[in-house]
C-alpha cells in the first residue's frame, strides 16, 4: 500500500490526464479550513455530534477500524512512519510536507483532515482499495474532536475498574437493586420507560431455564403461582441456585469456553476420557467455588502447595484442545500448536483478548507485540508432552482416578509389595550378615534356565535367522537380506540397509513386573541418531508401549520399559558412550520392580554408572492392540516400530551373541557372558542360585506385583497438566513458525495490563495469580460481561471475545464496571452475581415489546425489556425429554451416545479403531441431559449442530443464534424428537384420563410453561380429531410411528389415539415458546 501522510501537494487534472492547476500548501490549508467549517453545515449531522467528544467512545473506534492497518500498533506494518494508536506517535508526526498531521484545535491545519475530506483517490485516506470510508458523520466527529483539542485517552477496558456512584432515577420505585438504577438513567436519558414485569408463569419458565437448563415442573409452575407471600420469587431463585441443575447449566456453558469434548479432533479423531474434568466443573459450580480459585485451579492447580488429586483434575482444562495422531507430521510443530492454543484459549476466555493476532507479527490493533505474545505462551510451554497422540487413548500427562473402593484395593495390594520388598531385603541382609554366602563357588557358565531368544547369528541365511533357545521362534528379516562376518564368537550378522531388520514372533512379550536380562555384542558403524538394538516398543497408535534397548544419538547404551509417553515409563542411560567400530558387549538387567533403579547396565561385562533419565512406570507394558486388547507384537532387532515418530531407529553395524532372559541375571553372568571375570558376586549368587527362602520371597513378590498391576490397569486416567523440571526456554517465532526460533524471551505479561509483581513465580501459578490481581483491568469485566450475556444473549459489550480495540464499546460502562468491582469485592462469588442479575426488574421485564420499541432498538441493548431468544441446543433436547418425562436427571458420568443418523462416524475414517462406527447406547443413556452427550469433534452431534452448539476445536465465549428450516425439519423428524412427542402424548393421557382437551392443555403447559388460550385449544383438538380418523384408516402407520425409538408403547392406551395425540405433541414441541425464552 502507498504511503499516507507523505505529501501536501495537489493537482486539479483535466479529463486528458494533463495537469491544470497545482496547489500550494497555503491553498490547501485555506482549502481545508473552509471545508472544515462546512462540516456541520448538514443539521441532521449537527443534531448527532456530541457536544463534548469521547476519544474512547467517539475516536478511537473510528481510528481502529478505518486506519490501524496501516498506522496502528504493528510497526511492522506501519506507513508513512505515522503511529496513530498513540498521542505521541500521532501529534508527533511530522510530515515530509512539513506539516502535522493532527494539531490539536486546527483542523484545517491537521494533514489528517485534508486527507478524508479529499475526493482525490490518490490522496483520500482510507484508500479506495482498503474497501474503507469515513461517512460525512464520522468525518464530523473527527472534525470537532481536533476543535476541542483533540485528547487522547488510555483504551477503556485496559483502565483498571473502579466503583461508579449509583445514578439518581426519576423512577425511584422500579429498581429492585442497583443494576436497575444503571439500566434506568440510560432508559430514561433516552425518553424512554422500561416494559412491565413479565408475568408469572413466563417469568418462572424464563429463569427456571437461565438458571437450570430445564424447564420447571408443573408443580413448580402451580407453587409459584399460588405463592403471593412477600419474597416468592427470590425464593424460586435460591432454590434454583440450590439445585444440581444449576451446576449442569453453569458447566455447559463452560464446555464451550474450555473446548472440552470426547475425541482428539484433527484426521484421527480419536476417542479420549476426559469427563472426570467436566464432573469436577458441575461440582464446583454447585459448591460455588470462588471463582478466582475456580480459574486458579484450572490453570495451574498442579502447582499449588501439597496439589491435591481434585487441584490437579481440574488443570484438565488445558488439555481439552485438539491434538494430532497423523503419521508423518512434526512431533515439535505440533506441540507448539498446543502450546499456542493455550495462549490463545487464556487470552479470549479470561482477558477478551484476541492475543492470537500476535503469534505471526504485532498485533495490528491492540497493544500487543508479538514478543509478548511469546512471553505470555512460555508459561504453557513447560509441560511434559508430546506433539503427537496416539490414535485413540488419553496423551501425557495423566492424572489416576481411582473409585474409593480401587483406592482401597490399591493400597492394600501395595502394601503387601511393600512388607515382601522389606523382608527380601531383610533375607538379603540376613544371610550377608551371617555369611551363608562365603563358600559359593562362582558359575563358569550361566545357565539357560529361562533363555527365552538365542541368536548366535552364525547361520544366517537369506530371509531368516536360527532362534537357539529351547522353543524360540526364528526370526525373519524385514525385507532385506543379512550377510554374514566374522564376529566375537563365530559368525556375526551385519545390518547395513534400512530393511536388514530382524523380526521374532512371540517373543520378548514382557510385563513390568517380569524380571528380565539381555545382552547382546554390537559393533556401530554410526553415531549421532537413535538407534534400536532390540525391543517390542510399538509406534504412537499405543503412545511407543513395550521396552527397548538402543543407542542415544550420542552412542549411549538406554533401556526403556514404557507404558506411554512421555508420562509413563522408566528411562536409564549410561554415563560413557558405546565406541563406534569396536566391539562391545552391552547388557542390562532388570527386576520387575517397575522402577529405574531396577535396571541395571553394563558394558565389557562390568556394570557401569547409569543416569535415571525418568522414572515413573506404573501400568502395563506388554503389547495391545489398537483397541487396548492384549495382543502379541513382533520383537524387533535392529529397528524399532517407530515409523510415526519420524524417527526410525534402525541400527548399522554387525550384532552377536544376542541372548534375552526370562530372568534378572548376576553380575557374575553378565561377566561370564562377556568373556570377563568379577569380583564379589557370592552374595547374589547364592541368594539367586541356593537360597530357598529367598526364592519363595521373590516368587511371592512376582505374585503380589502382577494382584497390584492387574487392579491398577483398571483405574482410569484424565490428562492434566504437569510441568518439567528444567523449564523448557521459549522464542519468539519468525512468522509463528516452529523451525524459525528468534531470541529467547522470558515468561511474561502483555506489559500495557501490569506485569508479574515481584512476590509471584514466574509460572502458570504466577499467570493465575496476575489475571486476579487488583490492578489487571480485564478479568473481571470479561467474566461479568460473559456471565450477562448468559441470560441477555448479548453482553454489555456485545463482543465478548474481543475487548481490545476492534470490540464493541459497552452499551453501560459504569454498569459493566459496577458489576466487576462488585464481583471481585464479594470475594468472586458467582452465585451472588448471578442472583443480582435474575433479581434485578432489568430482568424480570416482558419481552413482549411494543412495535415502536422494536424499531427504535431492535437487538435491545437499552434494555427496556426483558430477554427473548430461542434456546441452546442442549435446552432445546433437554426441554422436549423433560415435557415427554424421559428425561433422567442423573448428575455426572461418562458421555453418552444418544440418536444419530447411522453411517456418519464410518465416513470419517478408519484410523480410530474405538469411533469407527457409532454405537448408540441403550436404555436411559439415551435420555441423559445434552451436557452428557458425547461430542466427537469432526463429526458432533448433527441435531445439536442444526442449533448452533460448536463443534468444540476453539474456545468458543459465544454462539451463533440461527434460525433455518433445518431446525423446524429437526423437531419434526429426529428420532429423538418423535419419540418425545409419543411419550408426551402417552404421559397426559396417564396423568389426565378421558378427557382430549385436558390432555392437550396439559401437554401444552408441560412443553411451553403456560396455559394455552381457547383458540390454541381448539386448533389442536380439531387436529387430533383428524389424525385419530387417518390413523384409525392406516394402522400401518401406527406401527412405523411407534417404531421410532426404543420406548416401547404402552399397550394400555388406545394406539389410535396415542398417535393422534403424537401428532398434537410433535405440534407443541414445535411451538415457538417451547423453544423460545422469553
Amino acid at each position: 500500500m502507498r504511503s499516507g501522510f507523505d505529501s501536501i501537494n495537489l493537482f486539479f487534472v483535466q479529463p486528458s490526464g494533463k495537469s491544470l492547476i497545482r496547489l500550494t500548501p497555503l491553498c490547501i490549508l485555506l482549502l481545508v479550513g473552509a471545508c472544515s467549517t462546512n462540516l456541520e453545515s448538514d443539521p441532521d449531522i449537527r443534531a448527532r455530534l456530541p457536544e463534548r467528544v469521547d476519544y474512547n467512545f467517539h475516536i478511537q473506534p473510528l481510528l481502529s477500524d478505518r486506519c490501524y492497518a496501516c498506522h496502528g500498533p504493528d510497526d511492522n506494518a506501519r506507513e508513512a512512519d505515522l503511529h496513530l494508536y498513540t498521542e505521541e506517535g500521532a501529534l508527533a508526526a511530522k510530515l515530509q510536507s512539513g506539516g502535522y498531521a493532527i494539531v490539536p484545535k486546527r483542523p484545517g491545519r491537521s494533514e489528517l483532515m485534508r486527507r478524508i475530506t479529499s475526493s482525490d483517490p490518490e490522496t483520500v485516506m482510507p484508500p479506495p482499495e482498503s474497501n474503507l470510508a469515513l461517512s460525512d458523520y464520522e468525518i464530523a466527529l473527527i472534525n470537532r474532536w481536533i476543535e476541542q483539542g483533540a485528547e487522547w485517552k488510555p483504551h477503556w477496558a485496559f483502565i483498571p475498574p473502579t466503583l461508579p456512584p449509583i445514578p439518581s432515577v426519576q423512577d425511584d420505585m422500579w429498581p429492585e437493586n442497583d443494576i436497575d438504577r444503571f439500566v434506568l438513567a440510560r432508559i430514561e436519558r433516552e425518553g424512554l420507560v422500561p416494559s412491565e414485569e413479565s408475568d408469572q408463569e413466563r417469568l418462572l419458565r424464563r429463569v427456571t431455564l437461565d438458571l437450570t437448563g430445564l424447564p420447571p415442573t408443573l408443580e413448580e409452575i402451580d407453587d409459584f403461582l399460588s405463592d403471593n407471600a412477600p419474597g416468592s420469587y427470590e425464593r424460586v431463585v435460591d432454590r434454583l441456585l440450590d439445585s444440581e441443575a444449576y451446576g449442569e447449566r453453569m458447566a455447559t456453558e463452560w464446555m464451550d469456553l474450555s473446548r472440552y469434548a470426547d475425541s482428539h479432533g484433527y484426521h484421527a479423531d480419536g476417542i479420549r476420557t476426559m469427563w472426570p474434568w467436566r464432573d469436577w466443573v458441575i461440582k464446583a459450580f454447585n459448591e460455588n467455588m470462588p471463582y478466582d480459585e475456580f480459574v486458579t485451579w484450572q490453570l495451574a492447580g498442579d502447582l499449588l502447595p501439597n496439589a491435591t488429586r481434585e487441584q490437579i483434575l481440574a488443570t484438565g482444562f488445558h488439555r481439552n484442545h485438539p491434538m494430532t495422531a497423523e503419521g508423518g507430521v512434526i512431533d515439535e510443530e505440533y506441540r507448539l500448536e498446543y502450546v499456542a492454543e493455550r495462549t490463545n484459549t487464556t487470552a479470549r476466555a479470561f482477558l477478551g483478548l484476541t492475543m492470537e493476532c500476535a503469534r505471526c507479527h504485532d498485533h495490528k490493533f491492540d497493544p500487543v507485540s508479538q514478543a509478548e505474545y511469546f512471553q505470555l505462551s512460555a508459561f504453557f510451554n513447560n509441560v511434559n508432552e508430546l506433539g503427537m497422540t496416539g490414535d485413540d487413548g488419553n496423551a501425557g500427562p495423566l492424572l489416576m482416578m481411582p473409585t474409593p473402593e480401587e483406592e482401597t484395593v490399591l493400597k492394600q495390594k501395595r502394601d503387601r509389595i511393600e512388607h515382601l520388598e522389606t523382608a527380601l531385603n531383610a533375607r538379603a541382609e540376613e544371610v550377608k550378615q551371617k555369611g551363608l554366602h562365603l563358600d559359593v563357588q562362582i558359575p563358569e557358565n550361566v545357565s539357560d534356565s529361562e533363555l527365552v531368544s538365542y541368536f548366535p547369528f552364525d547361520q544366517t541365511s537369506g530371509d531368516v535367522t536360527p532362534n537357539m533357545a529351547p522353543g524360540g521362534k526364528e526370526a525373519k528379516t524385514g525385507g532385506g537380506t543379512l550377510t554374514s562376518v566374522e564376529g566375537q564368537l563365530g559368525k556375526a550378522a551385519n545390518f547395513d540397509s534400512d530393511y536388514d531388520f530382524l523380526q521374532v514372533d512371540e517373543a520378548g512379550n514382557f510385563e513390568r513386573i517380569d524380571p528380565f536380562s539381555v545382552a547382546v555384542w554390537i559393533r556401530p558403524d554410526t553415531s549421532g541418531a537413535y538407534t534400536r538394538i532390540v525391543g517390542n516398543a510399538f509406534h504412537k497408535n499405543t503412545y511407543w508401549r513395550g521396552w527397548e534397548v538402543y543407542l542415544d544419538s550420542l552412542n549411549h547404551l538406554s533401556v526403556r520399559l514404557i507404558h506411554a509417553l512421555p508420562h509413563n515409563y522408566l528411562h536409564v542411560r549410561s554415563n560413557e558412550p558405546v565406541v563406534v567400530d569396536d566391539w562391545t558387549h552391552t547388557a542390562f538387567t532388570y527386576d520387575g520392580s517397575s522402577r529405574a533403579d531396577g535396571v541395571q547396565l553394563y558394558l565389557q561385562g562390568q556394570r557401569v554408572p547409569a543416569r535415571i533419565e525418568y522414572d515413573n512406570l506404573y501400568k502395563s507394558i506388554l503389547p495391545v492392540d489398537g483397541l487396548y486388547k492384549p495382543t502379541s507384537r513382533p520383537m524387533r532387532i535392529g529397528r524399532s516400530y517407530r515409523a510415526f515418530g519420524g524417527d526410525d531407529g534402525i541400527f548399522m553395524g554387525d550384532m552377536d551373541e544376542l541372548k534375552i532372559y526370562a530372568r534378572q541375571l548376576t553380575a557374575s553372568d553378565i561377566a561370564i557372558l562377556a568373556n570377563t571375570s568379577v569380583q564379589g558376586d557370592e552374595l547374589a549368587v547364592f541368594l539367586n542360585y541356593y537360597d530357598q527362602h529367598y526364592q519363595e520371597l521373590l516368587k511371592e513378590l512376582k505374585e503380589a506385583r502382577a494382584e497390584e498391576e492387574a487392579a491398577v490397569s483398571e483405574v482410569m486416567e484424565v490428562m492434566v497438566m504437569e510441568e518439567m523440571d528444567e523449564p523448557r526456554p521459549t522464542h519468539v517465532l519468525e512468522r509463528g513458525l516452529y523451525d524459525q526460533p528468534r531470541e529467547q524471551v522470558p515468561p511474561g505479561t502483555p506489559s500495557v495490563l501490569g506485569s508479574l509483581s515481584d512476590d509471584v513465580p514466574s509460572t502458570r501459578l504466577g499467570l493465575a495469580q496476575w489475571l486476579f490481581s487488583p490492578e489487571q483491568p480485564l478479568t473481571a469485566r470479561v467474566t461479568v460481561n460473559r456471565y450477562w450475556m448468559m441470560f441477555f444473549e448479548q453482553g454489555l459489550v456485545s463482543t465478548p471475545e474481543d475487548f481490545g480495540n476492534q470490540g464493541a464499546l459497552p452499551s453501560h460502562p459504569a454498569l459493566l464496571d459496577y458489576l466487576a468491582v462488585s464481583f471481585v469485592n464479594s470475594g468472586y462469588d458467582l452465585k451472588a452475581l448471578v442472583k443480582s442479575i435474575v433479581m434485578s426488574a432489568t430482568y424480570r421485564q416482558s419481552s413482549l415489546a411494543p412495535p415502536q420499541l422494536q424499531e427504535l432498538d431492535p437487538t435491545n441493548l437499552l434494555l427496556a425489556r426483558g430477554p427473548r431468544h430461542r434456546l441452546s441446543a442442549e435446552m432445546v433436547r433437554d426441554n422436549a425429554l423433560a415435557a415427554s418425562g424421559l428425561l433422567v436427571n442423573q448428575v455426572g458420568g461418562p458421555s453418552v451416545k444418544p440418536y444419530q443418523p447411522p453411517g456418519l462416524w464410518i465416513e470419517k475414517g478408519n484410523f480410530s479403531q474405538f469411533l469407527l462406527h457409532y454405537k448408540q447406547d441403550e436404555g436411559e443413556a439415551l435420555y441423559r441431559r445434552s451436557l452428557y452427550t458425547f461430542i466427537r469433534r469432526t463429526s458432533p452431534p448433527p441435531t445439536m449442530l442444526v442449533f448452533d452448539a460448536p463443534d468444540r476445536s476453539t474456545c468458543f465465549v459465544r454462539r451463533q443464534n440461527t434460525n433455518t428450516p433445518l431446525q423446524a425439519l429437526v423437531l419434526m423428524n429426529d428420532p429423538q424428537f418423535v419419540e418425545a412427542s409419543r411419550a408426551l402424548a402417552e404421559r397426559v393421557q396417564r396423568e389426565i384420563p378421558g378427557d382430549i382437551a385436558l390432555q392437550i392443555e396439559h401437554g401444552f403447559r408441560l412443553a411451553t410453561g403456560r396455559h394455552p388460550s381457547e383458540k390454541e385449544v381448539e386448533l389442536m383438538t380439531d387436529l387430533h380429531a383428524q389424525e385419530k380418523v387417518r390413523f384409525a384408516e392406516n394402522p400401518a402407520d401406527i406401527d412405523s410411528l411407534f417404531a421410532v425409538g426404543e420406548m416401547i408403547a404402552d399397550a394400555s392406551l388406545d394406539r389410535a389415539n396415542t398417535a393422534a395425540l403424537t401428532m398434537v405433541a410433535q405440534l407443541i414441541l414445535n411451538h415457538d415458546e417451547a423453544y423460545t425464552k422469553r
